[in-house]
Parts: C-alpha cells; sequence; structure tokens
C-alpha cells in the first residue's frame, strides 16, 4: 500500500510540473523506496517493441539488470547477449533512474565490459594464403581464421560433435586453424560451431564456410623440343587464292657471356681489381665533418627504433588458386572463392549446456 501510495506522489508530481510521462519516468517509480523489480521487468517487456531505435538498447540492457536481480539467468544471458551483440556498451543512459538504482546499473554493466566475449573482428588471415598467380600445386592444408578479441575467453570449436580445437583467447588478435582435406573437394557450404565462455555465460556462433570451385582447362603447355625454335606461319587467302604467306621465328636469346679474369698463380689478397695495393684515402675534408657526425646520429637513432608490425588484415571472402585433377586424370587449374558468413547466435547459462537441445550440432 505504501509502495503503490509513493508511486502515485511521484507520477504526480511529474504531471503537475508539466512534463509528460513516458517509459522512463514510469520505470524510475518501480525503484522508488523499495525497488520492484518483478513489476519493472513485466512493464519494460510489454513496451520493448514499441521503442524507438534510440530507446530500445537502454530498455533491453535494464532487462538484463533486472532478469539478474531476479535470478533468470537464461533470460538475463539472453538480454545481455543481444545488448551487445546489437549495440556495444553504449554510455550509461540510466540518469533517470533513481541514484542507487543507478549506480547498481552501472556497476552490473562495468562488470560485463570487462568480461563478456565480445568478437569485435573475425575473418580468413591474408597472410595464410598463397599468392593467386601462379597456382600452387595443391590446395592449403589449412585455413587459418583470425578473431580480435574484447576479452579473454574460453574457447571450443566443434564440427558437428566434433571438437576440433580449444584452449584461450587472449584480448587482442587470435587465431583458429581449420583443415581443408574435406573443403576443397567439392562446392558447398560447410558449418562449424565456436563456443566462447565467459564465468557462467556461453556464447554459442555458428559459422559457415562456404565454397565455390571452378576449373579451368589444362594447367601449362608442352614445352618446345630442346633445341627447337618453334615457327609461326601467317596465310592470307581471298576465297580459294592465296594472297599473303609470312613464316616467323621468335628470335633466339643469344647466351651471356660474362668474361672473367685469367687466374695468374700468383696469390693476390686485394683481388684482381688491384695490381699491387688499393689506395684508401686516410683524409677527409674539415667541411665533411658535420655531415659525418650527423650520419652517425641518424644511424644511432635507428638501431633504437622499433619497427611497427603492421596490422593482421582480416577477410571475409578469398579467392585461392591451385592444381587439382578433375575429369579423370587430367590436371587443371582451381579456382576456389571462399566466403565467411556468421549466422546465429546463443547465449545461455554453461549449467544448460548438457542439456540435449543445446547440442552444438549445426
Amino acid at each position: 500500500m505504501i509502495k503503490t501510495t509513493v508511486r502515485l506522489l511521484i507520477w504526480s508530481a511529474i504531471l503537475c510540473s508539466g512534463f509528460a510521462s513516458d517509459w522512463r519516468t514510469e520505470v524510475a517509480a518501480f525503484f522508488a523506496v523499495q525497488a520492484d523489480y518483478g513489476e519493472a521487468a513485466r512493464y519494460l517487456d510489454g513496451q520493448l517493441s514499441s521503442l524507438n531505435d534510440e530507446d530500445k538498447p537502454v530498455a533491453l540492457g535494464l532487462l538484463a539488470f533486472l532478469s539478474n536481480r531476479l535470478g533468470d539467468k537464461e533470460s538475463e544471458y539472453r538480454l545481455l547477449g543481444e545488448y551487445f551483440e546489437k549495440y556495444g556498451p553504449l554510455d550509461m543512459a540510466y540518469h533517470f533512474l533513481p541514484l542507487s538504482a543507478q549506480n547498481a546499473v552501472i556497476i552490473y554493466f562495468r562488470e560485463w565490459i570487462l568480461k563478456y566475449p565480445w568478437v569485435l573482428r573475425v575473418g580468413f588471415v591474408e597472410s595464410s594464403m598463397p599468392q593467386a598467380r601462379p597456382a600452387a600445386s595443391s590446395p592449403p592444408a589449412k585455413l587459418v581464421l583470425g578473431l580480435e578479441m574484447a576479452n579473454e575467453a574460453y574457447y571450443k570449436l566443434f564440427e558437428n560433435t566434433t571438437v576440433l580445437e580449444g584452449g584461450q583467447f587472449r584480448r587482442g588478435h587470435n587465431s583458429v586453424s581449420l583443415d581443408t582435406s574435406k573443403l576443397f573437394r567439392d562446392s558447398g557450404a560447410h558449418t562449424y560451431v565456436l563456443e566462447l565462455k565467459a564465468g557462467d555465460l556461453i556464447v554459442r556462433r555458428k559459422v559457415t564456410v562456404d565454397v565455390r570451385l571452378n576449373a579451368f582447362g589444362v594447367v601449362g603447355n608442352k614445352a618446345p623440343p630442346s633445341g627447337k625454335i618453334p615457327t609461326y606461319v601467317l596465310k592470307l587467302f581471298l576465297g580459294d587464292d592465296l594472297l599473303a604467306f609470312s613464316r616467323k621465328s621468335p628470335p633466339a636469346t643469344p647466351p651471356i657471356k660474362i668474361e672473367m679474369p685469367q687466374p695468374t698463380g700468383v696469390y693476390d689478397p686485394w683481388g684482381p681489381g688491384y695490381q699491387n695495393k688499393p689506395e684508401i684515402p686516410n683524409t677527409f675534408p674539415i667541411l665533411g665533418i658535420p655531415a659525418l657526425i650527423n650520419e652517425i646520429i641518424k644511424s644511432l637513432k635507428k638501431k633504437d627504433e622499433v619497427e611497427p608490425v603492421p596490422p593482421v588484415e582480416l577477410k571475409t571472402e578469398i579467392t585461392l588458386v591451385f592444381k587439382g585433377k578433375q575429369e579423370g586424370s587430367r590436371e587443371t587449374e582451381i579456382i576456389a572463392r571462399l566466403r565467411l558468413d556468421q549466422r546465429e547466435i546463443e547465449f545461455f547459462p554453461y549449467s544448460s549446456a548438457r542439456n540435449p537441445d543445446r547440442s552444438p550440432t549445426p
């Protein structure tokens, strides 16, 4: 009764002051005197779909906080994951709440900002691929996926229910390797599951590598017989009459001849370029001293400088060229176009990971 009376007084004060009541003021009333998390959550859940793009992330984050206070981890992690993956850690726009509630919400999100397993970027590592030309003799044995992480997280990489790799990602750039023994057999999509764990939160991402293969003719041409220069014939006809005839051969490249000095049979420590002793100057002009000192200073600076490491480039689409056999035993040039897609993302507590419905099977 007391809680209801206080809410009515707050709303009356807001209306009397000339401000239109919106969802923020109504939610703030649920935190007056003694917070009613259940009522606030039910009210926000009903309003969420009607909010604009500016208000929705604020309400979504507050709903995750309320689910935490109510002990509903399934809803909390689902809302929290949607908040981070869609909007990222935005400014804490919860000034409309009473001070104690505002502080509690800010502390809650600061803790998650420091530990949420947020993948900032993911893609193929360009340096792991061979050059597009000439064609490699075989497809690469491994494809390297790079991931840039905002925080540390434990991970597992699945193909169907088989764990391919596991360990801990560090903050910053990380990588995992995909075996290509099945990837380049035929065109098609290959789905992998990446699980990230931070505390009790599991974030499960489905990643698809789409492969499209195209074969183009026989690789290479037969070399002409050794010592024989190929000849090309050009004939010009008008009907059945031969008007012109020409035979061409590419010019032969003359062998490179390098004159080498003949050995004299006498040991010469200065080499063939010197007759007796080299004339090494033992003086230099005084005016050249400042330039010499400047060069010495520059060389010392270069020794102390650390050459910056270029950032790793991650791409969602790549092209590989290699040799293979198709249509029997004929060797062909194969162009493989790969595209990386991220499909749905799941969020759930670790305690429910053994549920059959939570199987990592794509």
